[in-house]
């Protein structure tokens, strides 16, 4: 019955092949090739389709043969659909053939359909088709398993090696690839491995990357981990990547995990970064799949990070991590930029930047944290936009830190504090804002600083500067790991243990002072809020020439025509509530920024002289209003002088406290 069919089958298939052929006329063939090569594989995959046993399925591709070759004669010789055809035909044969052994090529049905065969191939020649060139040969010499060559390798004996590349040299890499599959389908592991093996370490078979994930799969399913991580020690991250991606449909999830880590080791100990974002992607997304315990992911994560020679490799695993585990994550990527910055690994001005932008983005509410990342950020690139973040960071109230709202430990978060300090060129901590602004702009070459004086000077970017939105909190590995996003900083206002004791009055000729514009959701700085953390009893000024900066520093809110304090170039003026009744008035210049005149520079390093005045007791009342009101003269231009009067009263003291820090 099962002949019958099959000869019936055949008989429709003939018709079938007539009724194509018919179709096409020899002058369309000749034009464009390309419906008729479809429709014929079509119609071949069909009839093949409807048996599982090789004999029908060779008497079907014997007879598509025939009658493709009576097509090619309108066909060019390069055309490319019907090359593709012809090895389409070609390698299903050899499949074929690989069911029959070499005594059954001298025996019909095989010996009637190798002499059809090679008609096929004489008349066709033309078209020089590599693949239906080398099947036959195989046909000719006994079929695909007939070389000693090959019976000496799948007996995994001592041949030498030059006649084993030889062999291997003389047939195209993807017969051989056939052969190891059909080798597994038959449950001859051994055989297979064995041949892959030799395949894998063959110059030109080599890069045909099939033959190695045979053999490395095969390495780790017999537990031989210590030559699995040998044989990757060379492999490049591309090669890595495609092996596991072709594995995906064919094995489990946990031997792609175990191939995907050894890769990842030997990548990071060699300190190629080659496609290792993809490899540390998949690695991550395999952890994913099988639902991996957070402990057990960063577990893995700690120790593959340990074998890294390259400080940029800490970024892809920041990434996977947020991605992952997110706030759960956050302080293992504070280690892990923190050992970054320890290690004795080269890093580059680039790297250390991101990394510094990375830690601020981590933790965004923690203000000395940021501010220490913005000063490091700016004495690396010396910026004007580095610059301006470090200044808006410090013009923010100082805050108390609370370690249980903290993402992080408290000892990790000291220890980052200290390998972030030591970095500093120098430590603002008890500095006011000026003394700050004056060793910035110092660090900073001429030309930044002449080209970007006045907008430095003038506060009017940073009302624009604090309304962007701060764009790491979504993902912040994405924005800093990736562009090296802005340092930003949430602030809110401090309580204040004491109340002021002065009480400003406005004057009605003139505006009330502008404030400094926070970022949406974060305080303004307040009028009577903005004292700066330490800065008891007395306060420290130095006049500047922005009045924009000055009004919210130190809530100059009111002037007053006709009075004026004088300090020279370098020099710091005391200014308390508790003041002399009738102080003298002085007439002095208005203090030029240091960077104006560079040439200057050094010769006002002496330390700020402080004045003391000795005030007479007084048994009057205390807490009495200082009036400071500011003359209504023109604008002040670049580099003119400004006066200022002030007529304070105030209570009695026997003289100033100084500022304590």
């Amino acid at each position: 019955m099962a002949e019958e069919g099959s000869v019936f089958e055949l008989e429709r298939f003939q018709k079938q092949l007539e009724s194509l052929l018919s179709s096409y006329p020899s002058d369309e063939l000749q034009a464009d090739s390309k419906p008729f090569c479809s429709d014929f594989c079509k119609l071949v995959e069909e009839y093949t389709s409807h048996w599982q046993v090789p004999l029908p399925q060779l008497r079907i591709l014997e007879m598509a043969f025939c009658y493709f070759v009576r097509a090619s004669s309108f066909f060019s010789s390069n055309c490319d659909h019907v090359l593709h055809t012809l090895s389409s035909l070609a390698l299903s044969v050899f499949e074929l053939l690989l069911f029959f052994d070499q005594k059954d090529f001298h025996q019909d049905p095989l010996k009637h359909f190798t002499v059809t065969f090679q008609e096929c191939h004489l008349a066709i020649a033309k078209h020089q088709n590599v693949h239906f060139h080398q099947v036959k040969n195989l046909v000719q010499g006994g079929g695909p398993w007939a070389s000693s060559a090959l019976q000496a390798i799948l007996a995994e004996s001592n041949l030498p090696q030059n006649e084993v590349d030889g062999y291997i040299s003389s047939e195209l890499p993807v017969f051989f690839e056939l052969r190891v599959r059909y080798l597994f389908a038959c449950e001859r592991v051994s055989e297979a491995v064995a041949l892959a093996k030799c395949c894998a370490r063959h110059p030109t078979a080599g890069q045909h990357l099939f033959f190695l994930q045979v053999y490395l799969t095969w390495l780790y399913k017999t537990s031989q981990h210590d030559h699995l991580l040998k044989e990757v020690a060379d492999l490049n991250g591309k090669d890595a990547v495609h092996i596991i991606c072709s594995l995906e449909s064919e094995e489990k999830d946990e031997v792609l995990l175990a191939l995907s880590r050894a890769f990842l080791s030997q990548q990071l100990c060699r300190g190629d970064m080659y496609y290792l974002w993809d490899l540390v992607l998949i690695w991550s997304k395999l952890h994913s799949r099988l639902n991996t315990s957070k402990q057990a992911f960063l577990e893995e994560s700690h120790q593959l990070m340990l074998s890294a020679t390259n400080v940029n490799s800490i970024f892809p695993f920041i990434r996977v991590i947020l991605e992952e585990l997110d706030e759960d994550g956050f302080q293992f990527c504070v280690e892990l930029c923190a050992n970054a910055l320890q290690s004795c690994l080269p890093c580059d001005v680039v790297t250390k930047s991101l990394i510094y932008k990375t830690i601020a983005s981590l933790l965004p509410n923690d203000l000395e944290v940021c501010r220490a990342c913005a000063l490091l950020v700016f004495f690396l690139e010396r910026t004007v936009e580095a610059y301006k973040m470090v200044y808006l960071l410090y013009t923010h109230p100082d805050q108390e830190y609370h370690a249980e709202t903290s993402p992080i430990g408290n000892h990790v978060r000291f220890e980052t504090l200290q390998v972030l300090k030591k970095g500093l060129y120098f430590d603002p901590e008890f500095w006011n804002l000026i003394a700050l602004r004056t060793n910035c702009l110092k660090l900073m070459s001429e030309k930044v600083v002449s080209a970007a004086l006045e907008e430095i000077m003038e506060e009017k970017w940073v009302p624009n500067y604090c309304t962007k939105e701060p764009t790491f909190r979504s993902n912040p590995c994405t924005t800093n790991c990736q562009k090296g996003a802005k340092v930003t900083q949430q602030a809110g206002s401090k309580k204040r243990n004491h109340k002021e004791d002065v009480h400003h009055k406005e004057d009605k000729n003139h505006m009330a002072p502008k404030r400094i514009k926070m970022c949406p959701g974060k305080t303004q700085m307040s009028d009577h809020g903005a004292k700066k953390k330490g800065n008891q009893g007395s306060r420290s000024m130095k006049e500047v020439s922005s009045e924009s900066f000055r009004r919210s520093f130190w809530q100059l809110d009111k002037r007053q025509e006709n009075l004026a304090l004088q300090c020279s170039y370098g020099e710091h003026r005391r200014i308390t509530r508790l003041s002399e009744k009738n102080p003298p008035k002085r007439k002095i210049r208005k203090p030029r920024w240091l960077m104006e005149d560079s040439g200057t520079l050094e010769e006002n390093n002496a330390p700020p002289k402080v004045k003391k005045h000795v005030m007479k007791p007084q048994h009057q009342k205390q807490n009495r209003t200082a009036v400071v009101k500011r003359s209504t003269s023109g604008q002040v231009k670049n580099n003119a002088k400004h006066k200022i009067n002030f007529s304070i009263k105030a209570e009695t003291k026997t003289k100033i406290i100084p500022n304590h820090h």
